[in-house]
């Protein structure tokens, strides 16, 4: 049976006329009596007394309309439920993200979040492995870099941004290091950036761009125990600004080469369709992408802030050791010239 046609049946008692209900539904009289006749023929049976002044329903007209009546309410109800809530920021969320990102970053927003808005039921998984969203009913997989399933929906949530970092012990006893192609002279920890490969790392200053191979002894693919291997004084390595600045505000590690600027990596989030998308994953793609952009730019200030200040107290180490100097010649000559005297 067509819904259309009961759609049209039930309008058309309503108003009493073929004319009204054809104007409350869009249609032209001509289309609500074709409409009519269509349904009376398809079930066997008059529904309608038509005259030229009024319509009337029969007994089995009646009947039909009751149920038919019923059925359109409870259709109005459901669209009106369905409607609702996918304008309110409720119901249940599978994300994934990579397992350093959700420990340092993820689960405090995620906390956020949830407090906020408190119909929200959050299913997180930290992981680095691949997976597969479609197979395993995941709504949002936060990652650095664009995934290989084309059918997936991008969206840009910032840069992951990279600084190189060594301990200070380890770079007390290491060569000079002033430009990245000195890292050729130093042990390098490898990080595979991407799948099973290590790029190659991608520095610049000002108009200057310089790409350096370094070859290292020690190789892994989790950025954590990559800091660790540093924090032990091993060698040289990149991370993510997010997950080095701790340690270099408390001095366990050094950020080296400054003045150089590495590529960082693009950090997405991925969903399966633009279409009908519910308010609350858009809510959810809204949120953590301003969050991380903000804790993005407040990191990179809090740690030029700290460059501009450890510079500073350099300047002024320098200025003193200047004037201490000058103060023991200053007295060395007055001794000389009292030993001449």
């Amino acid at each position: 049976m067509d819904l259309n046609e009961i759609q049209v049946f039930t309008k058309v008692v309503e108003v009493g006329s073929f004319t009204s209900a054809g104007e409350r539904l869009g249609m032209t009289k001509a289309t609500v009596s074709r409409k009519i006749a269509d349904l009376e023929e398809r079930l066997g049976v008059r529904l309608l007394n038509r005259t030229t002044r009024q319509l009337n329903l029969t007994e089995t007209g009646k009947a039909f309309y009751e149920r038919c009546s019923r059925i359109m309410t409870d259709l109005d109800d459901a669209q009106a439920l369905v409607t609702t809530r996918a304008e309110q920021v409720r119901g249940k969320l599978k994300v994934v993200m990579p397992i350093e990102l959700g420990q340092l970053m993820m689960g405090r927003f995620l906390g956020h979040f949830m407090q906020k808005y408190p119909d929200v039921e959050i299913d997180a998984e930290l992981t680095n492995r691949r997976v597969d969203m479609v197979q395993e009913g995941v709504d949002v997989h936060i990652q650095v870099g664009l995934g290989q399933d084309s059918n997936l929906i991008a969206r840009r949530l910032g840069s992951s941004k990279k600084i190189m970092v060594a301990s200070p012990d380890y770079l007390a006893k290491a060569p000079p290091l002033l430009h990245p192609e000195d890292l050729n002279d130093h042990e390098n920890i490898l990080l595979k950036q991407s799948g099973d490969s290590y790029e190659p790392l991608h520095f610049s200053k000002g108009k200057e761009k310089l790409t350096v191979q370094v070859k290292g002894r020690l190789h892994c693919n989790n950025v954590t125990f990559a800091r660790e291997a540093l924090l032990s004084g091993l060698g040289v390595g990149f991370m993510p600004l997010f997950l080095a600045l701790p340690y270099v505000n408390e001095g366990r590690l050094v950020r080296i080469l400054p003045e150089w600027n590495m590529d960082g990596g693009e950090m997405y989030a991925l969903y399966q369709s633009r279409q009908y998308m519910p308010k609350l994953l858009k809510t959810f793609l809204d949120e953590v992408s301003r969050t991380l952009d903000e804790m993005d730019k407040l990191k990179t200030k809090c740690m030029l802030d700290k460059e501009h200040l450890l510079a500073h107290l350099m300047r002024d180490q320098v200025s003193q050791e200047k004037d201490l100097m000058a103060a023991v010649l200053e007295n060395a000559r007055k001794a000389d010239k009292d030993a001449a005297a």
